[in-house]
């Protein structure tokens, strides 16, 4: 490598020298200020999508890095005493309180259909079945204690006013009454089932009208924001240890196969690249900088992007590779020259 080729890469590997930091800002730059379709057509950027999803979900290399991770923020978090309130920035918490503060009155019809589950039906049927169970033992002990004491007490008048023959009469009483609750009994034996069902499909439709109705959507929208509050002031250990209920394992392994059935499909890269041309024609002469400048974060993207961008050219010419293409670069263009 000549003198000058010499002197050219020591400043570029110099920790003093902003020319590659000049350089990658020009970079980011000047693709901020592209347009969007200008930079990449549409096929390229379908095929690019499908190459890297075929690459993820083919062979096991995704799922064991995906499971590491989880079993590395499972111990991580797993002792975990504060609650998730100290890690949501409180810049998040008016704008998602407005959100799910917000009056909502679903369609009745939707509501139906969306609580007319089994899950649902048993619950309430569990609910009404309880019910009805608590106020037949009370009926049973309010029998016991009026009805059955009734028997008794024309028992003993009727011994003490008709002698033997009174005794007959108060014991008839009494059988008649036991009979009597017995028969109510047997009764409400038989209708509880039947009870119960109809019972639920009209505690299904109450509950759906419930929901539908306006004057309940002011409730609702507070309930989500009780639940939101109970789930801030839970710890993440707790948290953690609901979500390891949930077996997140076996979550990956149905996005994973979910993803693979679709990038199997034979139109996936056609569908794919209509979706992308039709982004991008919405988009116009639109740039990636013009929106980051519309939410105010043009400024903030550039200087990470440029930064991070430094970081890898300063990597890159630390190397030998980039050396020899250096010292071969200046190798042609003086052989150009002579």
């Amino acid at each position: 490598m000549d003198e000058a080729a010499q002197r050219a890469l020591r400043r570029l590997r110099d920790p003093d020298n902003q020319a590659l930091a000049a350089l990658a800002r020009l970079t980011v730059e000047q693709t901020t200020a592209t347009p969007l379709r200008a930079i990449a057509h549409p096929k390229w950027v379908a095929s690019q999508l499908k190459a890297v999803l075929e690459a993820g979900v083919r062979g096991d290399l995704l799922r064991e890095w995906v499971r590491r991770r989880i079993a590395s923020e499972r111990e991580r978090w797993g002792t975990e005493e504060r609650t998730l309130r100290t890690f949501v920035p409180l810049e998040a918490d008016e704008p998602l309180r407005k959100l799910l503060g917000r009056p909502y009155t679903p369609s009745e019809s939707l509501m139906i259909r969306v609580v007319d589950q089994p899950a649902i039906r048993g619950l309430l049927g569990v609910v009404l079945t309880d019910t009805v169970t608590r106020f037949r033992k009370r009926l049973s002990e309010w029998d016991s204690g009026m009805l059955g004491g009734l028997g008794k007490r024309a028992a003993a008048r009727g011994k003490g006013l008709f002698g033997n023959v009174g005794r007959n009469l108060g014991g008839m009483a009494e059988n008649l009454v036991e009979v009597v609750k017995e028969e109510v009994d047997a009764a409400m034996e038989g209708r509880v089932g039947e009870f119960i069902q109809g019972a639920t499909s009209e505690a299904v439709k109450t509950a759906a009208r419930y929901v539908a109705n306006p004057r309940n959507s002011e409730q609702f929208a507070q309930m989500r924001l009780a639940v939101l509050d109970v789930l801030l002031d839970a710890t993440i250990r707790e948290l953690a240890t609901e979500l390891d209920k949930m077996e997140p394992e076996v979550a990956v392994d149905v996005v994973v196969a979910a993803v693979r059935s679709m990038v199997d499909a034979e139109d996936f890269a056609e569908r794919t690249e209509e979706r992308i041309a039709k982004v991008m024609e919405e988009a116009g002469d639109g740039t990636f900088g013009a929106w980051l400048e519309e939410v105010g974060l043009r400024e903030v993207w550039t200087d990470t992007t440029t930064e991070l961008l430094t970081e890898r050219l300063v990597a890159v010419v630390a190397t030998e590779p980039f050396e020899r293409w250096w010292a071969g670069l200046f190798e042609s263009t003086r052989g150009h020259g002579a």
